[in-house]
């Protein structure tokens, strides 16, 4: 019969040492990766038509008592309107979208949207480093709806498709497809969810109203309803361009000092819109022939007029062109 071997304890004790050190360094280091990486997340996170935008925004967003959604400038112009601007000389931030222009007075707490003013329901933030807007309170610009709760907010386009079903029964919303799988949210029976796409082996992948991205059992879920389908820019132009029988703006009109601040564009684009009701000309023609302006503020007159034509169902066509860039005539479908 062997003799068991005694522990020598001058080596043991030393080795078991070293062992827990290790443990400890280890759970050191783990411990100050897991804050380095926690302090990369935001405490909110935002989903904009079924994508979590939150790791790429350059600011956190903030959800006010009453559940208005605040976004940072920087972000709204990724996001929403890249040609977003603060307008010194008029004291307006100016954002515009399909046929809408926003102007908000940031010393009045009013907003000019289109032809009409109104009080603005909540107020734009001056943070000191950028302005914080209400997105909740913009959803008429955007034509978009807004959901907040505690943590999360949902931005949905009116104009890009939307398909929701009813869930059959109490179900589970799980981060991966599998029963097994991480649980996100527990779903009553009878509530819609926002459907993404189909998954693997049965389950689909959809976005609840809480601000939760996951997968359910199809088997768990009704029909699938399209509520809404993409718009495409055709479908808020009706018109042909047409030069021969256009309005147009030339040097007399395109001045800096006619158009470099915000109220004496808007005024040439109400007078536009004024002749195109009367005399049921559609096209507009910028002829830029001889006009002794910047290319900006050109361009800011193109960007406000743009939108509210496409509300009657008018185009704009820039002729003669000496000032501004192929790519901005390309992007905003000038020539």
């Amino acid at each position: 019969m062997k003799k068991k071997k005694k522990i020598n304890l001058k080596k043991f004790i030393p080795r078991v040492i070293i062992l827990v050190l290790l443990i400890v360094l280890i759970m050191f280091i783990k411990n100050i990766m897991f804050k380095e990486e926690t302090n990369n997340v935001y405490d909110l996170s935002l989903i904009v038509d079924k994508e979590d935008i939150t790791n790429s925004l350059q600011s956190s967003i903030y959800i006010d008592k009453d559940g208005i959604l605040y976004m940072s400038m920087e972000d709204v112009k990724n996001v929403f309107d890249e040609n977003i601007i603060y307008e010194e000389s008029s004291g307006k931030i100016i954002t515009s979208a399909y046929t809408k222009v926003g102007a908000f007075d940031l010393q009045n707490n009013l907003v000019e949207i289109n032809s009409a003013t109104v009080s603005m329901p909540s107020s734009i933030i001056d943070y000191g480093t950028t302005y914080y807007l209400p997105i909740s309170a913009m959803s008429n610009i955007y034509n978009i709806e807004v959901y907040t709760s505690d943590k999360k907010a949902i931005v949905l386009s009116l104009y890009k498709e939307l398909s929701t079903a009813k869930t059959n029964k109490n179900i589970s919303l799980k981060k991966e497809p599998g029963i097994f799988k991480k649980t996100l949210e527990k779903i009553d029976a009878e509530k819609d969810v926002i459907f993404i796409e189909k998954a693997k082996k049965g389950w689909v992948k959809v976005l609840t109203y809480e601000g939760n991205i996951g997968y359910v059992k199809e088997k768990d879920i009704g029909e699938i309803q399209k509520k809404r389908t993409d718009m495409k820019e055709e479908d808020f132009t009706n018109k042909v361009a047409d030069l021969s029988n256009s309005i147009e703006i030339n040097n007399k009109t395109l001045t800096d000092e006619k158009v470099t601040d915000f109220a004496n564009r808007k005024q040439i684009v109400e007078d536009v819109i004024k002749q195109v009701i009367k005399e049921e000309k559609f096209t507009i023609n910028i002829n830029l022939s001889d006009v002794n302006a910047s290319s900006e503020n050109i361009e800011r007159l193109i960007i406000e007029l743009t939108p509210r034509l496409k509300e009657i169902g008018g185009c704009v066509v820039v002729t003669n062109n000496s000032l501004l860039s192929n790519e901005f005539l390309n992007k905003y479908n000038l020539i």
